[in-house]
C-alpha cells in the first residue's frame, strides 16, 4: 500500500524540558509535544479534493508491536525517537487528535530544532502513513471527499513548512493520489450503471457513497 502524508498548520507544537537529578549532577532532557493528526474535522487537501481522519483511526497501531518513529521534516537522517527508544516516543489517542510526545536528542539537529521551536519557527506537524479503510463520496460538484476510517501509522513530527510541498514530486505524489482516486470511483461507476449511460444515473452515481478498503 502506498504511504501517504499529511501537514497540519497548528500553532499547539510546542518544546518543554523535564529536569533531572540537582546540584552539578543536574541535567535537562527536552521534548516536542503536539497534535500529529486532527480527528473529525475535514479540510481541503487540494481543489476538488477533501479528507477528514475518523476518530480513532489509528488505533490498532497504537496498540501493535510495530515501531513508529518521530523525524523532523519527514527526514530519517533527523530521526528524534521511535516508540521503542530510550526515551520513547510517546503517541496518545484523544477525542480530538492523535497527540506526540517526542524527546529530543542532544544532536546537532536536535539542538536546531530545540532553538527554532523556542523562537517559533517550528509550529507545524505532519504524519505518515498508510489507509487500511476509508469512505469516498462524490457530491454534485464533482468534488471529492475522504474519510478514513482506519489507517496505519509509520512516522509523525514537527515540521518547518506545514503546508502540502509544492516541490516536483510533491505534486507528482498528489496528481498520482488523485489519479488513484479517480480510477477506483471510475470502477465502481462501471460495476453499478455498466447497462445505462444516462444524465440521470451519472448524477445519482455522483452522489452515492462508496465504500472502498
Amino acid at each position: 500500500m502506498k504511504i501517504e502524508k499529511r501537514f497540519l498548520k497548528v500553532n499547539n507544537v510546542e518544546i518543554r524540558a523535564v529536569s533531572n537529578g540537582e546540584g552539578e549532577d543536574k541535567t535537562e532532557d527536552r521534548f516536542v509535544s503536539g497534535t500529529g493528526a486532527v480527528y473529525g474535522e475535514e479540510v481541503e487537501i487540494w481543489p476538488g479534493y477533501m479528507e477528514k481522519v475518523r476518530s480513532g483511526a489509528f488505533d490498532d497501531s497504537l496498540t501493535s508491536d510495530s515501531e513508529i518513529k518521530s523525524y523532523f521534516n519527514h527526514n530519517p537522517d533527523f530521526v528524534l525517537s521511535t516508540t521503542k527508544s530510550s526515551p520513547a516516543l510517546e503517541l496518545n489517542s484523544t477525542s480530538a487528535g492523535l497527540v506526540f510526545d517526542s524527546p529530543i536528542p542532544p544532536t546537532t539537529y536536535g539542538e536546531d530544532l530545540a532553538v527554532n521551536l523556542e523562537r517559533g519557527n517550528v509550529r507545524g506537524a505532519s504524519f505518515s502513513f498508510t489507509v487500511d479503510e476509508d469512505i469516498l463520496i462524490i457530491d454534485e460538484d464533482d468534488v471529492y471527499h475522504r474519510e478514513i476510517v482506519k489507517a496505519t501509522l509509520y512516522e509523525v513530527g514537527p515540521v518547518t513548512n506545514p503546508a502540502y510541498p509544492q516541490t516536483e514530486v510533491g505534486v507528482r505524489d498528489r496528481e498520482a493520489s488523485f489519479n488513484e482516486i479517480q480510477a477506483r470511483v471510475e470502477s465502481e461507476k462501471k460495476l453499478r450503471n455498466k447497462n445505462s449511460g444516462s444524465d440521470l444515473d451519472h448524477l445519482k452515481m455522483k452522489q452515492s457513497i462508496l465504500e472502498l478498503s
